[in-house]
């Protein structure tokens, strides 16, 4: 696991409350500002800073 996938993964464990929610939010949850893909998606195609803006946005209070 690199990097930015461990910090996207702590972070939303953080927001989600558990490890478990955390990865099934993480491969499962489609985000609507990206058509409905999963963070997971968006890592593969090497989108890891704009999953870990996004998670920034929601944990201020930002919602897309």
């Amino acid at each position: 696991m690199d990097d930015a996938t461990l910090r996207i993964l702590t972070m939303a464990e953080e927001m989600a409350g558990s490890e478990q929610r955390a990865a099934i939010w993480f491969k499962h949850q489609p985000i609507p500002a990206w058509g409905g893909k999963t963070a997971s998606d968006l890592v593969r195609e090497g989108k890891s800073d704009q999953v870990i803006a996004y998670l920034e946005a929601v944990r201020s209070g930002v919602y897309t």
